[in-house]
């Protein structure tokens, strides 16, 4: 009754903060808690009295765990560069977490409040860009209409802004996967910052997008590529997980970074075909010669941990290490660094692994899976995609790779070009120079 109530109430208050806020309404009002809901009602009434605000204004709109990770990064980046304080920019964190119950990690909560950037609850900053147009620049990640159901609030928030003449730009989330590509094709934001040269051609070559909208800047994750040091992550791979340390001498390291989650919808009986893909794993790797570290999806589920709970059954316990998101120190970059090979199915991550000279094995359960949008990696460097059936086809192919150290698989394709521009650990400075420039155009 209570919850119904509730809901009742809620709705009673949006024609109230429809009148309010007027052409200023957001569909994201929606998602606002009360007490976000009334400090946006009083304070938008505020500041439609007071005199225009004319200061340079840079506002980042985060809703999902995508945006937190590729662009606080920016933020970070712009608040410690001294740009800021230069040209008088004012600059806005916006954190809405009733969209995709986004919950920023405490070691960025700890930066910001060094920074003394207090994340907004509301959308109020949106509301001052529109009440003044004129240098004010709001950045997004992931306002795609292609999977219009995912990214609506990104959608519907860049096409609101846009009415009233903000300047919008979006940064690319995913690889060169095909889908992924297509669903960048139809960004809403003014200008779309890509990470490579071989996203930014199918963009204009396959989708038609006008090249000047295109900004090719890399991807500022893949700045710390350049200073990893593969001995100092076996050093903290062991203080986080002593019983690695008697197998490190005489076994080959294999990462699997897949998830199980989402990617086999549609499929039939889904989470059992999360337990039949990783018993599958399991089941073609040799424990005597091969430590499988496991970093898990930030969106897999915990309770109970598919992971865990089959290697209980199927693979030697000691030889299956499995990295919660949490163990920040030994994120999947980390782990790449000290792999010879890489497991995966569908993800970034395999690009990132050639751009390293690793070995990757896509393994997917079914020809028509998801692993059919990253085929074209086997292009470039050592990459193989294996099905479920003949059973044995995923152990042959893991046993062929990893016994396979002295052949050349070096290729002419510049991968880091394709992939991510140039590793030279500036891409992040790339994309914070094309956000500020966006103010001076404006």
């Amino acid at each position: 009754m209570l919850q119904k109530l509730k809901i009742r109430s809620r709705q009673d208050i949006v024609p109230l903060e429809k009148a309010i806020l007027g052409q200023y309404y957001f569909s994201l009002q929606d998602y606002l808690g009360f007490d976000e809901k009334l400090a946006l009602l009083f304070q938008s009434v505020l500041l439609r009295l007071s005199r225009p605000f004319t200061q340079p204004e840079i506002s980042f709109f985060l809703y999902s765990k995508a945006c937190e990770r590729l662009l606080i990064p920016l933020l970070l980046h712009l608040a410690e560069s001294g740009i800021l304080e230069e040209n008088g920019i004012k600059l806005n964190l916006i954190v809405l977490p009733g969209i995709h119950q986004l919950q920023l990690v405490p070691q960025t909560l700890e930066q910001l409040r060094s920074l003394g950037i207090t994340p907004q609850a509301n959308y109020l900053s949106l509301i001052r860009a529109c009440l003044s147009p004129p240098n004010k620049v709001v950045v997004f990640c992931l306002d795609h209409r292609e999977l219009y159901d995912f990214h609506q609030c990104g959608v519907d928030t860049a096409d609101q802004l846009c009415q009233f003449g903000v300047n919008t730009i979006s940064i690319q989330h995913g690889g060169t996967r095909k889908d992924s590509v297509k669903g960048l094709a139809s960004t809403v934001s003014d200008l779309i910052m890509v990470w490579g040269k071989r996203v930014e051609r199918e963009l204009v070559q396959d989708y038609g997008v006008d090249p000047q909208r295109i900004r090719v800047v890399g991807n500022p994750l893949h700045d710390v590529l350049t200073t990893l040091d593969p001995e100092a992550a076996l050093v903290t791979l062991q203080e986080c997980y002593p019983q690695v340390q008697p197998q490190l001498q005489n076994k080959k390291i294999v990462v699997l970074a897949a998830c199980l989650h989402t990617e086999y919808q549609g499929y039939g009986d889904e989470p059992q075909l999360y337990r039949q893909y990783i018993q599958h794993i399991y089941e073609s790797l040799d424990f005597s010669s091969v430590l499988l570290l496991i970093k898990m999806h930030p969106n897999d589920q915990r309770n109970p941990n598919l992971y865990r709970q089959a290697a209980q059954q199927f693979a030697d316990l000691d030889s299956v290490i499995v990295i919660e998101p949490e163990v920040t120190e030994l994120n999947v970059y980390t782990l790449l660094a000290i792999a010879d090979l890489l497991l995966t199915r569908s993800s970034t991550v395999a690009e990132e692994a050639l751009m390293m000279g690793k070995k990757v094995v896509a393994f997917d359960l079914f020809q028509d899976g998801p692993s059919q949008g990253y085929k074209h990696l086997e292009e470039y460097g050592v990459y193989q995609t294996v099905y479920g059936e003949p059973k044995t086809a995923l152990k042959t192919q893991v046993e062929h790779m990893l016994s396979d150290g002295n052949s050349d698989h070096s290729t002419s394709i510049d991968l880091a070009a394709e992939f991510t521009y140039v590793l030279d650990g500036n891409s992040t400075q790339r994309a914070v120079n094309e956000i500020v420039h966006c103010l001076s155009v404006s």
